[in-house]
């Protein structure tokens, strides 16, 4: 059984070893390359409380192997049933999500600097049958990754800190081009003996069902089947991550996301792929969440999709946007007069000045003593009207549109206002009707900023 160790070589290597074929044979070849590879080898043990008394027999058996090859063991027992049903999902995805919290720890603890998993050719076939059977993309395609950096599944536990700790490391598949029948011919050749687990047996879990049912019964009339799905596998995860760093042209990061919509097809529904993990969503969408996405992009200017996570994408002026709606304060209130405060995403500054720098970026400059008594800030309302610097009166919904401004932005925009009157949209514009002429005595300035950012004019 030959495998390719260069990326373990020299690293601190933790086996995940259930006390089956797969993981003793990986165990076993490991331990008799590791010196020559200068590879310091451990073991990890995780009993998930499914099996019962089965199930704990395992762990002896894991633990009386690795005494016998003189390796430490890190032993954990978790009750995946229950964890399941407190999250709501099903024991093998639970079970999953346990295994990689263990392993992650180990490595934010620094026990390793690689957590290496029995994966082979066949269990490869299997997710990449599973994958396309469920609907998948071509990263679905490119079934099981030889490679998982550690970060890229922090996210699994987002109350947990991930940081420098995890840097470099991650969970890795030695096996992955192995067959499953080279891994018993390596068993049988060394003598070596393995648990078996008995659910592998049952067809009411999915996995099962393709490996006894599909996979099987395939490999006879097609011997060449693991082998063939794996190179399949590889060309397509290559292909996918080419297209992926293609993508990030045409994405725009930071708390508000921006797609090009006139991207190319496979680079448009990458892009947004991209977006919403930018947000924080990794798991949550699906395929009809992207097909709504490439139909908002050919409808009209304004349109929305809610999408997982919270987030809301919209069509503005040629770009998707994808943002998380600001907490509401539809009926907030402050009386006009110098200070900070804060709406929505946005902090407002205002202040007197002698010296206007007309042009400063997303700072308006207006005469205090033309504006009513009662203006206050607040955001839009409904019959809201402005009469924009230099003439012409319109509803603030007109303006909003004739200055292009996105409709993901104009709830949570402050305005200065005396009843249904717009004297300043915050960051855009002031009325005519409160400008500087050469008579005026009291100038007030008005910043605009997003949150934890420089001041600045509407991002548009």
């Amino acid at each position: 059984m030959k495998i390719d160790l260069t990326a373990l070589r020299g690293k601190r290597v933790c086996v995940a070893v259930s006390g089956g074929g797969d993981s003793v044979a990986l165990l076993h070849c490991l331990a008799a390359q590791a010196a020559e590879e200068d590879i310091v080898l451990s073991a990890v043990n995780v009993e998930h409380g499914i099996r019962g008394e089965s199930s704990r027999a395992d762990t002896e058996f894991v633990r009386a192997l690795c005494a016998r090859l003189g390796l430490p063991l890190y032993c954990f027992s978790v009750d995946v049933p229950a964890l399941a049903r407190t999250a709501g999902e099903g024991v093998e995805e639970a079970a999953r999500k346990a295994r990689y919290r263990i392993f992650l720890d180990l490595l934010r603890r620094d026990k390793a600097d690689v957590i290496a998993t029995a994966h082979h050719a066949g269990d490869n076939a299997e997710s990449v049958l599973f994958n396309l059977f469920r609907g998948a993309s071509l990263t679905g395609a490119g079934g099981i990754r030889s490679f998982v950096p550690a970060e890229s599944l922090a996210y699994l536990f987002p109350s947990e800190e991930s940081g420098p700790a995890l840097a470099g490391k991650g969970i890795a598949r030695p096996l992955l081009g192995v067959s499953k029948r080279e891994i018993l011919r390596y068993l049988y050749e060394n003598s070596l003996e393995w648990r078996e687990d008995e659910s592998n047996a049952d067809a009411a879990y999915s996995r099962n069902f393709l490996r006894r049912e599909i996979l099987a019964p395939a490999r006879g009339r097609f011997p060449a089947l693991d082998r063939a799905l794996y190179d399949f596998s590889r060309a397509a995860r290559e292909d996918d991550e080419y297209l992926y760093g293609l993508a990030r042209a045409c994405l725009e990061e930071g708390e508000v996301c921006f797609v090009s919509e006139d991207a190319p097809g496979p680079l448009f529904g990458r892009a947004c792929v991209l977006a919403l993990r930018s947000l924080g969503v990794r798991e949550d969408y699906s395929a009809r969440n992207i097909a709504d996405l490439r139909a908002l992009a050919k409808g009209e200017n304004g349109g929305a999709v809610h999408l997982p996570g919270g987030i809301v994408a919209r069509r503005e002026y040629g770009r998707i946007s994808f943002s998380r709606p600001a907490p509401s304060q539809v009926s907030r209130e402050v009386p006009f007069g110098e200070g900070e405060f804060a709406f929505c995403n946005y902090v407002v500054q205002v202040f007197r000045t002698d010296e206007p720098a007309f042009g400063e970026k997303g700072t308006l400059f207006l005469d205090a003593d033309k504006l009513p008594a009662g203006a206050v800030f607040r955001l839009r309302r409904e019959g809201d009207v402005f009469e924009k610097f230099g003439g012409g009166r319109k509803k603030l919904k007109e303006f909003f549109i004739d200055r292009k401004i996105p409709q993901r932005v104009r709830g949570s925009l402050p305005v200065l206002a005396c009843g249904q009157e717009i004297f300043a949209v915050c960051g855009a514009e002031i009325s005519e009707k409160v400008r500087i002429d050469k008579n005026t005595k009291n100038i007030f300035a008005i910043k605009l900023a997003e949150k934890g950012e420089s001041y600045k004019c509407i991002r548009t």
